[in-house]
């Protein structure tokens, strides 16, 4: 496979210059001065662009060229690189991801976005990241927000928010074709074309197929976790005068992966865990509307819909999301710049049932409604800004609710600012905490009695509260040396626990005695940690990125609680993380680039701390052709990362090794 990889580039970069594409070779970052990077633009801190330098939040950003010289080929392995988050594989298909704590396969506190459409699942509360795989090269840049974003984003982002934004159809001009296959990545073909109609109008389409390798057990036998899938899609950027732009993309995709799953039965062995194939079957459309009155002021409406649908041997389900959101941007003089808008969505699902595992009702539609406002107001111009903001949301479960924040920021000097937030933040329970029904485990009693321990919705499942504190300091120390600094306090009330019921019998579907739990939110905490990011150019050929983070967290059972499982959610958290990225330029078009990620032991999982190196040789041929050679988990053949579930065997992250090829050519 990498001899055929090679061969065809080779022969690709053979091509004459008439054929090259007007987007040429991705842009460099090693070349570019540390002061244009601190001067990125974000929006998804304050939904207006501004500056890193300029922004009163925990703000971290993977830019294209991050992503392609990380050889990264998963969203969740891309943001490794992100101080602060928590990113563990599960499985070939499965990753739990958080940020600053309460991580788990569905982490509920977190907050993902793909051009502002939510990725949160209103049905289990997370992401379903099997169904998330982009096309990479598409990607122009990931905003991760660590820390609350309630007030602009609605309830569910408490400990953070990541908005994956992709590139601009007019930037996607010509063609690219891109493929890759090893030994874990067995094999990827993806395609893209762009084209434009005059100056106002462009447009691509995109296709791609891949095919995931299974993991491994802790003996280094095949776990049978394949996953494969395919997904195309289309985005019109169209702007017809100055003032005035229209967005429309959408997808659709097909995944299918094999899982194990704990499948409890009324019939001996009672408790198995099969390998089960399942199916992610979805689609969305997005369209948006920006008019602008003047540099400073504007407003936008945005539109969604999606469509998902999972398919497997415990559920079969489909939810379809319409989501409806205006935003309205106001200079009003000189000090003041303010925002707001509302929005709302419509949820509507539909499930099988089953003995074992069902929603009651099987179908059901929800509404949620907000509107929010936030003023940033230049106290001392060009030097001291206070933002006030508060959002007023009704959600589905628990009716009303307000999450307000306040947000200051000092420009100390023109390369240093210093500021400080203090933002609620709240996680409204979603449809499995109120409604779900599922037999977890079923085993002979005493007497020999059948018994079932059964998981239940409850309208005792109400919403999470976090009082979040932060305080954060970025400077370009020289033209070559930049830090950013944060840390933070969180105040936690009314976390999720799982609470026992009586017992009592059932006869469905033959007799036996149910154990229940029920839903309910029977703990408080504290925590605390901090976070720091240093990129550093010692010569203009070679760049380095570092990162560190520590979190603490200490939770405690309310009084009359008797979930004293729930206590070990911080153990699912590394308390340490590191990491070192060195991307370099060497002569004839060459690159080399190593990555250091190390993890602290999960303590409650007993996951022992683990260090990953990745390494990456690439090769650019001519001005339309890239070669790279990639190794990924090299220290070690093997190692664990997360434990899927009680029960399942736990899968390990392999050593895998890859080529990439890379085309682009013009119309």
């Amino acid at each position: 496979m990498l001899l055929l990889l090679l061969g065809c580039k080779l022969a690709w970069g053979q091509l004459p210059d008439s054929q090259k594409s007007p987007e040429s070779s991705p842009g460099d970052l090693t070349q570019v001065s540390i002061e244009n990077l601190m001067n990125l633009e974000v929006s998804s801190a304050s939904k207006k662009e501004q500056t890193v330098s300029r922004t009163a939040a925990a703000v971290f950003v993977i830019t294209e060229e991050d992503i392609r010289r990380s050889g990264m080929t998963t969203l969740p392995d891309v943001l490794r690189m992100v101080p602060g988050l928590e990113v563990a594989q599960i499985d070939s298909s499965d990753w739990a991801v958080s940020s600053r704590g309460f991580n788990g396969r569905f982490a509920d506190q977190l907050l993902v976005l793909i051009d502002g459409r939510s990725l949160y699942s209103p049905d289990f509360a997370g992401v379903f990241w099997q169904a998330q795989n982009l096309m990479l090269e598409d990607i122009d840049r990931i905003e991760v927000i660590r820390g609350p974003g309630a007030t602009l984003w609605g309830a569910n982002p408490v400990t953070g928010v990541i908005n994956i934004l992709t590139k601009k159809a007019k930037d996607t001009q010509g063609g690219l074709l891109a493929a890759r296959g090893g030994t874990h990545e067995r094999g990827f073909v993806g395609g893209r074309y762009g084209m434009s109609s005059g100056d106002d109008l462009s447009y691509r389409f995109y296709g791609n197929y891949f095919d995931r390798g299974q993991t491994q057990d802790a003996a280094g036998h095949g776990t049978g976790d394949n996953w494969g899938g395919l997904r195309s899609g289309v985005r019109i950027d169209w702007q017809p005068k100055s003032r005035d732009s229209l967005t429309v993309e959408g997808d659709i995709y097909r995944d299918v992966d094999n899982t194990q799953t704990h499948v409890a039965s009324f019939t001996p062995p009672y408790n198995t865990t099969p390998l089960i194939p399942s199916t992610y079957i979805g689609g969305d459309i997005l369209g948006r509307w920006t008019h602008s009155y003047s540099s400073h002021s504007e407003f936008s409406l945005q539109m969604y819909y999606d469509n998902f649908s999972r398919n497997d041997l415990a559920l079969n389900g489909n939810v379809q999301v319409f989501d409806i959101d205006f935003q309205d941007r106001l200079s009003l003089g000189t000090r003041n710049d303010l925002i707001w808008g509302a929005g709302y969505r419509t949820v509507t699902d539909s499930t099988s049932t089953s003995s074992l595992l069902f929603f009651d009702p099987t179908s059901l539609r929800t509404n949620l409604s907000s509107i929010f406002v936030q003023d940033e107001i230049a106290i001392i111009a060009g030097r001291l800004w206070f933002t006030p903001g508060i959002r007023f949301e009704s959600t589905p479960y628990t009716g009303y609710q307000a999450e307000p924040s306040g947000k200051l920021l000092w420009s100390i000097t023109e390369n240093q600012s210093l500021w400080f937030s203090v933002a609620q933040a709240e996680r409204t329970p979603q449809r499995s905490e109120r409604t779900l029904h599922d037999v977890t485990a079923v085993f002979p009693g005493q007497g020999g009695t059948l018994t079932s321990l059964d998981l239940f919705g409850s309208t005792r499942a109400g919403d999470e509260d976090m009082l979040d504190f932060e305080v954060g300091y970025r400077a370009q120390l020289t033209k070559a040396v930049s830090i950013d600094v944060s840390t933070f306090y969180d105040h936690y009330k009314d976390l999720q626990t799982l609470e026992p019921g009586t017992p009592f019998p059932s006869t469905d579907p033959i007799s036996h005695i149910v154990v229940p739990t029920f839903y309910a939110n029977g703990m408080h905490g504290t925590g605390y940690g901090g976070e720091i990011s240093l990129a550093w150019k010692p010569i203009s050929r070679w760049k380095l990125d570092a990162g560190y983070s520590f979190l603490r967290q200490v939770f405690q059972l309310n009084p009359g609680s008797q979930d004293p499982a729930a206590l070990l959610t911080a153990g699912d958290n590394p308390r340490n993380q590191f990491q070192l990225r060195s991307q370099l330029n060497l002569p004839h078009r060459i690159e080399f680039d190593t990555s250091v990620y190390s993890i602290g032991q999960l303590f409650d999982q007993s996951i022992p701390a683990y260090t990953r190196l990745d390494l990456r040789f690439g090769w650019h041929i001519g001005e339309s052709a890239d070669f790279d050679l990639i190794g990924q988990n090299l220290l070690e053949p093997r190692h664990l990362e997360f434990l899927n579930n009680t029960g399942i065997v736990p899968t390990f992250a392999t050593r895998g090794v890859f080529a990439r090829l890379t085309r682009r050519f013009s119309h």
